[in-house]
């Protein structure tokens, strides 16, 4: 696994960034390190989470309210590049972050000091005639500091350097921590190298005014020869837990990303809660406003999300595109809700003493999604959350974090404040480590196992804590249904839609047996002309499960059935090749001794069960630890009632299945979880009310 040097783009290309780029042979590289352009241009932020180093490059001038100093100055560009600062102000927060290894060269010099909080001569005046380049870049001679580290790197205390550049560092107003390791060898003394002060706690910074990558003589002068040197020694030092991004389909390596750490996961959060009030005092309207954009701009990028999703999670392209579409049309909901039930309400306004109530965010809160909805489970959490005002600390699933990384560039790019919307970025420790955190809210989509132990983790803190967990979802099809092919193809779609990974898939069937034999025989024959494949595919039906190791789960369901007396009536086999593929299992002859029938499943397989009555089928139905969805399909819509009155589930069905709105809460019982998202329950449950007793 190569290690990666992230160098920011400069313009123009030929030949300056490309000088960046030859100053790095092969035999510096070797076969263990490997360039990548961070382009302001392509806005590539996603890149610089596969970073172990970087190199801040030099170009146009940083935009002058960067360091609150006026634009007007006698060499200023005809335009500044604001969205170039902005992106390269996310390489230095991260590489401090997460103490990554860094090298600025000239305006990668300015610009760590600006962000450090000092500020610039803006034009040196009558010393550009040393420092301002020419036709070609100037040289003078610069002294070391001896305590500095330069001096410990390049071993000289002095030497010669290019010069290109009119603007300079102000010696009084210094960013915080820094100082000088060099000075120009002319009157003005131009800081010509910065580094970190006190450098407890802090990865490898260096920072020069020259240009070390087109210098005469860089081959052989300490000036770039040794900071190139030390730079590609410090990065191999680098020990980064790595998170590989596998598609399903393929079992191909997409991405290597850099985990979180426990230190890391702190600064985040420390990040988060100083934004959040900022953010917090936008009014609700504004913050719609952002969430606007925030649709427009999924529409706008489309494609690249769903291929994305679709590399990613193994579902097919279809319904990655219909996902997107479905959270458009959930987040809607909260666009056109969010202020009606987020503005203050007058209880008395009459008499002595007049009430209020006013909702209030509850802060910081963690959204530990799941990776089989990237999109439509995340987005019940973290919109109606940072509608109401919170910071939203998100965890992606391991197995869709390029999909997360999309998700927080859009929401910063639709104008959600800075450091209101943070990813941890990692595999189940980093999820542990949100728990320890001192968050003013906890919502997780996941597991029963999983949101059992984070509830037990954080009862002791007295803040929400919202589940939203698993079922064993169950279907009843009535001996009253007319068109019994409509209804199988229904129920076909209820399980294998999403390759069955869907929390309210169907799992179980149960078919009354006047109507049995009909609905088995046209079930199976709407199985066998499913298209199992490449997801990517336009004809394929039911792509890869997400996991590797799910495959070898559902198989052991399906074994553990036959040896208990079921009947596979089609599919159950793993398909041979490459990827994460399972045929759709249809089995029958079962019963509730069997796992199928009670173990939650997560896959394209189901278990068609006969029952007598009504009766049997409600008992079958209530026999389980889940309590999510349960479905009915029926002509007679008051029969279907009563038995949908008697199921401990927090959403029920007639006649459909699998299915979400936006205005209704979508809850569980029992081991399904605990609260409600969505509807417009699912917008207060991310504010806190507070009472007002005002008597004037």
């Amino acid at each position: 696994m190569k290690q990666r040097i992230g160098i920011s783009f400069t313009i123009p290309r030929e030949p300056t960034f490309n000088n960046y780029w030859k100053w790095f042979t092969a035999e510096d590289l070797k076969d263990n390190l490997e360039l990548v352009e961070l382009s302001f241009e392509k806005n590539n932020t996603e890149d610089i989470d596969t970073c172990d180093g970087f190199i801040m490059s030099g170009g146009i001038d940083i935009e002058p309210s960067f360091y609150h100093s006026n634009a007007d100055y006698e060499n200023a560009p005809d335009a500044f590049l604001k969205e170039r600062d902005l992106f390269e102000k996310k390489i230095f927060e991260y590489s401090q972050l997460h103490h990554l290894p860094l090298l600025g060269i000239c305006r990668g010099m300015q610009l760590v000091n600006v962000l450090q909080g000092g500020k610039l001569i803006q034009d040196l005046g009558l010393s550009n005639s040393i420092h301002k380049k020419g036709e070609e870049d100037k040289e003078h001679e610069v002294m070391v500091n001896d305590d500095s580290l330069l001096k410990k790197i390049t071993n000289a205390s002095s030497g010669k350097v290019n010069s290109a550049h009119h603007q300079a560092l102000d010696k009084n107003a210094l960013g915080k921590n820094l100082k000088p390791s060099a000075y120009s060898v002319t009157e003005d003394k131009t800081i010509e190298g910065i580094e970190f002060n006190n450098k407890s706690g802090k990865g490898f910074m260096l920072c020069v005014q020259w240009h070390p990558e087109r210098m005469k003589g860089k081959d052989e002068s300490p000036f770039s020869k040794n900071i190139k040197q030390k730079f590609l020694e410090e990065i191999r030092k680098n020990k980064m837990e790595k998170l590989s991004v596998i598609n399903p389909a393929t079992e191909e390596v997409i991405a290597v990303i850099n985990e979180d750490t426990k230190d890391s996961m702190a600064e985040k959060f420390k990040l988060l809660k100083k934004a959040q009030p900022a953010w917090a005092a936008t009014s609700v309207s504004e913050r719609v406003e952002c969430i606007k954009k925030f649709v427009e701009l999924i529409e706008k990028n489309k494609d690249e999300l769903a291929i994305t999703l679709t590399k990613e999670m193994g579902k097919p392209l279809q319904q990655s595109y219909n996902e997107l579409n479905g959270a458009k049309t959930k987040i809607q909901f909260f666009i056109d809700n969010s202020e009606k039930w987020l503005k203050e309400e007058w209880i008395a306004t009459e008499g002595a003493t007049k009430e209020k109530i006013v909702y209030e965010p509850l802060g910081v809160i963690a959204n530990i999604s799941a990776w089989n909805y990237p999109y439509l489970v995340a987005i019940n959490v973290m919109i109606p959350a940072l509608i109401g005002g919170n910071a939203v600390f998100y965890k992606p699933s391991e197995y869709t974090v390029l999909t997360g990384m999309h998700i927080q560039k859009m929401l910063y790019e639709a104008g959600v404040h800075e450091h209101c919307f943070e990813l941890a970025i990692g595999k189940g420790s980093v999820g542990a480590a949100l728990l320890e955190l001192p968050l003013n809210g906890y919502f997780f989509t996941g597991s029963y196992k999983t949101g059992k132990f984070i509830a037990g983790q954080i009862a002791h803190k007295l803040v929400p804590c919202q589940l939203e967990l698993g079922g064993k979802d169950p279907l009843y099809v009535m001996d009253d249904v007319e068109d019994i092919e409509k209804v199988a193809a229904a129920a076909l779609e209820g399980v294998i839609y999403n390759n069955g990974q869907s929390c309210c898939a169907i799992e179980r069937i149960y078919v009354q047996e006047k109507v049995y034999d009909a609905f088995v025989n046209s079930y199976v024959e709407q199985a066998k002309k499913l298209v199992v494949g490449n997801p990517l595919d336009k004809t394929t039906e039911i792509g890869a499960v997400s996991r590797k190791e799910q495959v070898d789960f559902l198989l052991d369901q399906i074994d553990d059935a036959k040896k208990k007396g079921a009947t596979v009536l089609h599919g159950g086999k793993k398909v041979d090749g490459k990827g994460y593929f399972i045929e759709p299992a249809v089995l029958v002859n079962v019963n509730h001794d069997m796992k199928i029938m009670t173990e939650e499943s997560f896959g394209p397989v189901t278990g068609i069960q006969k029952v007598k009555n009504d009766e049997e089928a409600i008992a079958l139905m209530q026999d389980t630890e889940y309590g999510l969805t349960a479905a009915v399909y029926s002509k007679n819509y008051e029969r279907a009632e009563k038995i949908m009155k008697e199921l401990n589930t927090g959403t029920v069905y007639w006649n459909c299945c699998d299915r979400v709105s936006a205005a209704l809460p979508w809850s569980g019982r029992k081991h399904s979880g605990v609260g409600s998202t969505l509807s417009y329950q699912g917008i207060r449950i991310f504010v806190q009310p507070k009472a007002y007793h005002i008597r004037g």
